[in-house]
């Protein structure tokens, strides 16, 4: 319960954020929470209330959150390899994460525009991958320190 209410709150949290950068940036001071330029956002104003499309974005928000929330736990068997977890995470995270983007009118519904999310989450996923195998890295090596000194 304590994993679903953070990926919530987490998701939420980033959303609304995301969404007040690129309201600032493109909605000249309007308040956005969806792309009205994506195939999503457009349907969405076009038969939606204001407060409607702030519901479902926050709905989207959370599923997101906890997509990555519960996704975490790939990491947690030990009989993989870093590899097959990984590319098992990476997978899974973008055949959920795609139809979330969509819904959440992040982008139109154009092929090129799939393929560029595609690449742009591939790359911020590489990017966040390698800086927690760094930090882990750091943490393994201050353990080993620790115990090489208990030895000594």
């Amino acid at each position: 319960m304590k994993r679903l209410f953070h990926g919530v709150t987490i998701g939420i949290t980033i959303g609304v954020f995301i969404s007040l950068i690129f309201s600032t940036l493109f909605a000249h001071s309007q308040f956005h929470p969806v792309s009205p330029e994506s195939t999503m956002g457009s349907i969405y104003f076009t038969h939606l209330s204001e407060l409607q499309i702030m519901f479902i974005s926050v709905v989207i928000w959370a599923f997101i959150g906890i997509t990555f929330s519960y996704g975490s736990l790939i990491y947690s068997s030990s009989r993989k390899t870093l590899l097959f977890k990984t590319l098992t995470h990476f997978s899974l995270m973008l055949v959920i994460m795609l139809p979330l983007a969509i819904l959440a009118g992040w982008f139109p519904l154009k092929f090129s525009a799939i393929l560029l999310f595609i690449v742009i989450y591939t790359i911020i996923y590489i990017i966040i991958w390698g800086i927690e195998t760094r930090r882990n890295q750091h943490d393994i090596d201050e353990i080993n320190d620790m115990l090489s000194k208990r030895k000594g």
